[in-house]
């Protein structure tokens, strides 16, 4: 059975931000974890019908979160991941192209817990080719 495009997406982009090296979740990690982590947090499926075939348009929003005073290795993460997704163009049974003019990284602080943490988030935006 072939993968949904979002399901496709995002094994892939889990899987790439493993071999940058870092750890990676889908979800927030109840038990204590080392900073810096990813977090793949959601994902947006925008459908675009044609003729022939349904194609569309996949957001993934993914969060880097590191300690405060690392802004630089959050900064770092956050273009890696974005490389990553620019070097992207086919998953599994599907071909893809990221748009920059809407892919964002956005770095702010995080106060939510009792450590100060940056965090860094990045809307990916693919549009299925």
């Amino acid at each position: 059975m072939i993968k949904t495009r979002d399901q496709s997406l995002f094994d892939e982009m889990f899987g790439r931000c493993e071999l940058l090296g870092y750890d990676v979740f889908d979800y927030k990690p109840l038990n204590k974890v080392n900073y810096p982590f990813v977090e793949f947090e959601s994902t947006e499926i925008i459908h675009s019908a044609n003729k022939t075939s349904v194609k569309g348009t996949v957001v993934l929003i993914v969060s880097v979160w590191g300690l405060q005073k690392k802004r630089k290795q959050v900064s770092h993460m956050a273009a890696a991941i974005f490389n990553a997704a620019l070097r992207l163009q086919q998953t599994e049974g599907y071909h893809w192209g990221l748009n920059t003019q809407t892919s964002t990284i956005s770095l702010r602080d995080d106060m939510s817990t009792n450590t100060p943490l940056k965090r860094a988030i990045i809307t990916l935006e693919f549009r299925n080719l």
